[in-house]
């Protein structure tokens, strides 16, 4: 019974995300979640007290299925560059998929009126670049890596990885990247990281 009520649940938030994305967050319904899902707005609230919970669900879960692992899967023993690319490439993979890059215009669009914004970061972004934080730590204790500060250093890497693509991806600038050419951004983000914060 615990795994079809799992299972019940994540159906939930994979069918909010599709409608969060179709409509925003501020003219979304519960009831329209629930028509979708296929059962009553009652059902919906047994696993969701509020569409403010929901859609903090529904971040948690994409950031769980699609970019969790990239941050938390960096070996500290393993080459640094390699390892920092192959983060990199799964990174910008993630952040320019239209799911991701739909969610978060709905984010972005909410922000001001709600905590939806707060939320977002807190459950996305932080969680994420926190993990990068402590891997750049032991990095540091290792000798691999001088830095004052890992913090600072987590968000330059993540500055570096989006200089090039996020901005005109997220503005329909340009179209979405190939496989080859986030292989090439990602090597030339982290080129210029390793020259700033590499143990020489």
């Amino acid at each position: 019974m615990r795994v079809k009520s799992e299972e019940r649940r994540r159906a939930i938030i994979e069918v909010a995300r599709q409608v969060f994305t179709e409509l925003g967050f501020e003219t979304t319904s519960m009831s329209q979640i629930a028509a979708r899902v296929g059962g009553s707005k009652a059902t919906l609230y047994n696993y969701f007290s509020s569409k403010d919970e929901l859609f903090a669900a529904v971040i948690e879960e994409f950031g769980r299925q699609k970019i969790a692992d990239a941050f938390t899967s960096l070996k500290p023993e393993a080459p640094l560059e390699q390892e920092l690319c192959r983060f990199g490439e799964h990174y910008l993979g993630f952040v320019l998929s239209p799911e991701a890059l739909a969610l978060r215009t709905v984010v972005f669009h909410e922000a001001g009126r709600s905590s939806v914004g707060r939320e977002y970061y807190l459950r996305g972004p932080l969680k994420g670049w926190t993990q990068i934080r402590h891997y750049l730590d032991k990095q540091r204790q290792q000798g691999r890596i001088r830095c004052d500060d890992s913090w600072v250093a987590a968000l330059h890497l993540k500055a570096l990885l989006d200089a090039e693509l996020a901005e005109p991806c997220a503005l329909g600038v340009r179209p979405m990247p190939d496989v080859q050419e986030i292989k090439q951004v990602t090597a030339r983000a982290i080129r210029v990281f390793l020259a700033a914060y590499q143990q020489a």
